[in-house]
């Protein structure tokens, strides 16, 4: 294939657009930003559903707790009536052996209800302060997560920029170039990884290997118009006066 050393040369600058192109793409997936904002959406899904948890615990110890208190409230009255009954008098022995035996239970029964109570009230406590402390994580990480998510969106809207200037300065350099020569190019780049490249001193600039002296003194007297290709990469090299 033959094309005008400004032609092939160009070829040089379109590689070099096309693998920053690649860059910006590789940024754009790999965005450090973005990294830092999957990071707080995770911390703050785990905060959220800690939260839930505690407020699940804190509904269980309220149940519990209403379920006690009304279990005091009737032991209470029940130790009132009987404690009522003793004083009215008017009682057989028996009768009054009865309330005094069941008093006593009542208030064995009582005691162990309110330490019973007592416990659950302490556990409520705590795990009340953690359901405020987790909402007090959550607010911070919203805070956070927004700046951060700022930052990504102005990083991300940079590469945007960037990508579309690049991608018009690409379709610059690649306009008028023979579709032959453009097709080449691109088989190059899809096999190599790379479009083009300068022969610099016997070396290819993309793979880096010095090629052999016949190569060299090949390429060195062949044509000016002739497109070649490394034997070893099979990316175009482009001659130049270092060539």
């Amino acid at each position: 294939m033959k094309a005008d050393p400004t032609l092939q040369r160009r070829l040089v600058d379109l590689a070099e657009l096309d693998l920053r192109l690649g860059s910006l793409d590789h940024r754009r997936r790999s965005l450090p930003e973005q990294a830092t904002v999957d990071t707080l959406e995770a911390e703050r899904r785990a905060a959220v559903e800690s939260a839930a948890r505690a407020r699940i615990h804190v509904e269980d110890l309220d149940r519990a707790i209403a379920k006690l208190n009304s279990d005091l409230d009737a032991v209470r009255r029940r130790r009132a009536n009987d404690s009522a009954a003793l004083a009215a008098g008017g009682l057989s022995d028996r009768q009054a052996t009865e309330l005094e035996y069941e008093l006593g239970s009542l208030h064995r029964r009582q005691e162990n209800l309110e330490a019973e109570l007592s416990e659950l009230t302490e556990r409520h406590e705590a795990v009340d302060a953690d359901v405020r402390h987790s909402g007090a994580i959550i607010t911070d990480l919203d805070a956070r997560l927004g700046m951060a998510t700022t930052v990504r969106d102005t990083a991300l809207a940079d590469l945007e920029d960037s990508v579309t200037a690049t991608t018009a300065e690409r379709a610059r350099q690649a306009e008028d170039l023979p579709a032959d020569l453009l097709d080449l190019y691109t088989r190059s780049a899809q096999q190599a990884g790379v479009g083009a490249a300068i022969l610099s001193g016997g070396r290819c600039s993309a793979c880096a290997i010095d090629l052999d002296r016949t190569t060299v003194s090949a390429f060195r007297t062949a044509p000016a118009d002739d497109v070649l290709t490394c034997p070893e990469c099979g990316v175009i090299v482009v001659r130049t006066a270092n060539s």
